[in-house]
């Protein structure tokens, strides 16, 4: 049932060299969380010692060529990875103000950051590929660019006000309040410490090879936790057993489940 459990620092996960992408399905839940999540994740790297756990993630792992980009479809742990990359983003974006005060660790590391948010040799092929329900998606990419990730995409409505952006809104405040004033080459190593604090977070990465497998064992890791709605544990037991009889038509039977809802 599980193809691998590996503890992995965020670095290894993010690693700029690898042609990783996390891709949320489609239906998976929106992005949900707000700024009390924010701040948790924030204030618990910042205050703890290199190395703090974050948590697991599930990933469906159906690629045979480790030489193509791998498209894990992440069934548990979209929020925090979709959180972590636009904290990383925000960095990026923060540290474009101090550029001159760089020294040459510094500009390699800043651009390596970029790596590890939109693939290696591509203009835009994102790292972490939001689902697209509520414009999560949409709003993750116009948010890219915006930081001057990727190239130009169109921006929706109202965008500023999804929690996307008020994510991203959150954490450049946060970043600011670690900037001394009138020390620039001092703002610039805090922000870099906290970098690599983030860079050396632990999250432990499991793997499975079908939509059932992830489902059995999501249910079993989230009831032992926060416990899932009765619809939810309805929707992951039907995906489930539907994939056994009728696999790789996930899309069509998650269509069927909305109708009936």
């Amino acid at each position: 049932m599980i193809k691998s459990v590996v503890d992995y620092p965020l670095s290894l996960l993010f690693d700029n060299d690898s042609k990783i992408v996390y891709q949320i399905p489609r239906y998976q839940r929106p992005y949900t969380w707000k700024k009390e999540h924010w701040e948790q994740l924030f204030d618990d790297v910042l205050e703890s010692d290199p190395g703090y756990f974050l948590g697991s993630i599930i990933c469906i792992n159906q690629s045979d060529d480790s030489h193509a980009v791998q498209s894990l479809e992440l069934i548990d742990g979209q929020q925090r990875i979709t959180t972590l990359a636009i904290l990383l983003a925000a960095i990026y974006f923060t540290l474009g103000d101090y550029t001159d005060c760089f020294d040459e660790e510094q500009q390699v590391e800043r651009f390596n950051l970029k790596k590890r948010l939109v693939l290696k040799g591509t203009q835009d092929a994102l790292r972490v590929v939001p689902q697209i329900h509520k414009s999560n998606q949409d709003d993750f990419r116009s948010l890219m660019f915006a930081y001057g990730l990727i190239g130009e995409v169109d921006q929706l409505p109202n965008a500023g006000n999804r929690r996307i952006y008020k994510a991203a809104t959150y954490f450049e405040k946060r970043l600011h309040e670690l900037l001394p004033e009138d020390d620039d080459a001092a703002g610039c190593r805090e922000i870099f410490e906290l970098l690599d604090k983030i860079y050396r977070t632990v999250i432990v990465k499991i793997e499975v090879a079908s939509h059932s497998d992830a489902y059995t064992l999501f249910e079993s890791l989230n009831n032992r936790g926060e416990k899932l709605s009765g619809v939810d544990l309805i929707k992951n037991k039907m995906l489930a057993s539907l994939e056994k009889v009728d696999p790789g038509q996930i899309d069509f039977h998650f269509q069927q489940w909305n109708k009936l809802l």
